[in-house]
């Protein structure tokens, strides 16, 4: 039994780093095919908002990593703009994918679950704390925010909790928006600066928050899986 935790453990901090990694990699190369077009963003502020909102929602919908989307947002409109328009961004672009995800994801994965009691469990669990769920993972920093839309959509969430616990990416919006503030342009390239004791303890704390998310549902499957 300790040699199993120890192994999942294990396994769930490869996923997380794996996951940080990935999406580090990710953002600094679409930010990098970006740095020409800023200019225009900031100089053009009411149709820079509007592309901007309007590319958030592509992002939603092809479940691209959001991140660099806020840290974007604070590099151009700067720290409380950007605040606004990255979190009015998620937002609205958490909304489609979750549609879809309900039309055409969820009759499959509901006749999935059928034949495993551990996740419908998991499922029951979700949904019965629903808006508590959603925003403890959209709290995180780990989950990718596109595959999320998508999978609340693929559960039996109800719409109005899964809105309301998205209200808490306003959390990642200020987080990541405050990072772009503190970036500028040199030479076409974004130079940012060093990461102080306060960034340092939010990563941590998202980092406690996703394995805590991981460890409560392993937690309800072996409770399950005991009362079965």
């Amino acid at each position: 039994m300790i040699f199993m935790n120890s192994r999942n453990t294990l396994v769930a901090a490869i996923i997380i780093f794996g996951g940080i990694t990935l999406t580090i990699i990710i953002t600094q190369t679409l930010i990098s095919q970006l740095t020409d077009y800023i200019d225009w963003f900031q100089e053009n502020r009411v149709e820079g908002s509007i592309v901007f909102l309007t590319l958030y929602l592509l992002f939603g919908l092809f479940a691209l990593p959001a991140s660099f989307h806020k840290y974007l947002a604070g590099v151009i409109f700067g720290f409380i703009p950007g605040v606004l328009i990255a979190w009015i961004g998620s937002m609205l672009g958490a909304i489609f994918p979750f549609i879809a995800g309900k039309k055409w994801a969820n009759p499959y994965a509901q006749r999935t679950l059928e034949r495993n009691p551990q996740l419908v469990g998991l499922q029951d669990y979700m949904i019965d704390n629903g808006k508590k769920t959603v925003a403890l993972t959209r709290v995180s920093l780990v989950i990718p925010y596109g595959v999320l839309n998508y999978s609340y959509g693929a559960t039996d969430i109800k719409f109005r909790d899964y809105i309301i616990g998205n209200f808490a990416m306003i959390i990642p919006a200020i987080m990541y928006a405050w990072w772009g503030s503190q970036t500028v342009i040199i030479g076409g390239v974004l130079k940012s600066e060093e990461k102080n004791s306060f960034d340092i303890l939010i990563i941590i704390a998202s980092i406690l928050i996703t394995i805590a998310m991981i460890a409560k549902g392993k937690k309800i499957i072996d409770d399950i899986s005991r009362s079965d």
